[in-house]
């Protein structure tokens, strides 16, 4: 008996030991399309019925799906990630020789026809202080991406104004990060690339707080001191988006 009690005890004492924490993953990976003109449904469409289902059943973790409009093109945007990029390279190529895939993108084809131009993937890596906030809110959100184009020799420089600044004050304006990351490659011009997401409310109100953030006077004394020696940037590639219905982000 007394031994029953003491196995009883040591079972009671395991199972009310703190879950082991899910590593967080090490590897990020971003996703444009170039959509084809008035493909965008057809494009949501394929990704809600197959893709995202079937990539969920290859234990391949997507944060958001977006969609963006505007006058340069429909944009379809989402972020994968990873314990490493071979990881997900391994999943994913489980997921294309999938029979259920390969059936849903031919019927998807047969019904819309061409539906993507382009794709532009971008291999992203993050940095250990950076905070992701993946809260789904109650009411609709906004989004607004960033890509920056960060000269040569600046990237430190920039992710620490980002960090220790410009986050604060966009939050104050009613943009709250998302997320930080760098891309592994720099763009043509031999620039890095430095990556946020942001979350609002309406498109409007994004622009509102965006034109806030620059007027802000502590901003503004950060931005000329930061850049007394020269610029940090070259310019910003911006994509205002919405989440898909599917997204677990929203």
């Amino acid at each position: 008996m007394k031994t029953l009690l003491i196995g009883i005890a040591l079972l009671a004492g395991i199972a009310s030991l703190p879950a082991a924490e899910t590593p967080a993953p090490n590897y990020y990976e971003l996703r444009i399309y170039d959509v084809t003109s008035n493909k965008l449904d057809g494009v949501v469409e394929r990704f809600s019925e197959t893709v995202n289902p079937v990539r969920q059943k290859h234990g391949i973790e997507c944060f958001g799906y977006w969609t963006s409009r505007s006058t340069n093109g429909d944009k379809f945007i989402y972020l994968m990630a990873a314990a490493s990029k071979e990881e997900l390279q391994k999943r994913e190529e489980k997921f294309g020789a999938d029979p259920d895939f390969k059936a849903g993108y031919a019927n998807s084809n047969k019904k819309h026809g061409k539906t993507v131009d382009k794709i532009v993937l971008v291999p992203l890596s993050v940095a250990s202080e950076m905070k992701l906030d993946l809260t789904t809110s109650k009411t609709p959100r906004g989004f607004d991406l960033r890509i920056y184009s960060v000269l040569p020799g600046k990237l430190d420089a920039f992710r620490d104004r980002w960090r220790d600044h410009a986050v604060r004050i966009y939050e104050r304006h009613g943009l709250h990060s998302i997320g930080w990351w760098v891309a592994e490659k720099t763009d043509a011009q031999g620039n890095d690339r430095f990556i946020v997401l942001l979350a609002g409310g309406s498109f409007d109100t994004i622009q509102k707080s965006i034109s806030e953030f620059h007027k802000d006077v502590e901003w503004q004394g950060i931005e000329k001191e930061t850049e007394k020696d020269g610029k940090l940037r070259s310019g910003v590639e911006a994509f205002k988006m919405k989440a898909a219905d599917f997204s677990p982000i929203k």
